[in-house]
């Protein structure tokens, strides 16, 4: 599985794909498949790997429905632990774990169903929980630790990793001065870049839940 800071396609996926047989510029060619990889993440607003172990983030403010949105995917169930703060003392001491499927469910559903499963990007509140019914409404009142991330790195995040550099090194032939700090720039540069990168945003991008 791909660390969470790796590149979303290496040096040897691109020659394959280009038809591209020397491994004179890998190292270069990887420098520009990270960045690359790492504006995804940035125009996404999400990153499509996930983190090698279990991590707690900042705790996530409630909001008094039975129903929260994360704005950190989560990729898997396993080394879930959702901790909320029912007593409102913003301390999560003297709370015990919630329990998945007794307490709570994660959302959507069938995100983990299907040819591509996506993340996990909701908490809801169990209509059978004895121990809450709806989230705090409060600041930092939920505790998440969670393997964050994708469950794997879609075949659309790839290819249009290994697109968009071929464009801009072509853009480079054609006599643009590529450095990594002004990808952005070079990416609006290129009208197939800026096409690709247009298109995942729209399939992959964060978007805000209808209420």
């Amino acid at each position: 599985m791909a660390a969470v800071t790796d590149a979303y396609a290496t040096a040897a996926e691109y020659r394959g794909r280009v038809d591209k047989s020397s491994t004179v510029d890998d190292a270069l060619l990887g420098a520009l498949l990270l960045a690359v990889s790492r504006q995804l993440d940035k125009e996404c607003e999400r990153f499509f790997t996930q983190d090698a172990t279990a991590v707690t983030r900042d705790p996530y403010d409630g909001n008094g429905l039975a129903r929260v949105w994360l704005p950190d995917d989560i990729a898997t169930a396993t080394g879930l632990i959702v901790t909320a703060d029912l007593d409102g003392d913003y301390s999560f001491a003297d709370e015990t774990a919630l329990t998945l499927d007794t307490d709570f469910w994660l959302g959507p559903p069938s995100a983990d169903k299907g040819p591509e499963p996506r993340p996990w990007q909701f908490l809801e509140v169990h209509p059978d929980s004895t121990r809450l019914s709806v989230w705090p409404k409060q600041r930092r009142a939920i505790k998440v630790t969670a393997k964050f991330g994708w469950p794997a790195v879609p075949g659309a995040i790839k290819e249009a990793t290994v697109l968009i550099c071929r464009e801009l090194i072509d853009l480079e032939k054609s006599g643009f001065t590529l450095i990594l700090q002004n990808l952005d720039q070079a990416i609006n540069l290129s009208p197939t870049a800026f096409g690709i990168m247009q298109r995942i945003k729209r399939e992959y991008g964060r978007r805000m839940p209808v209420r």
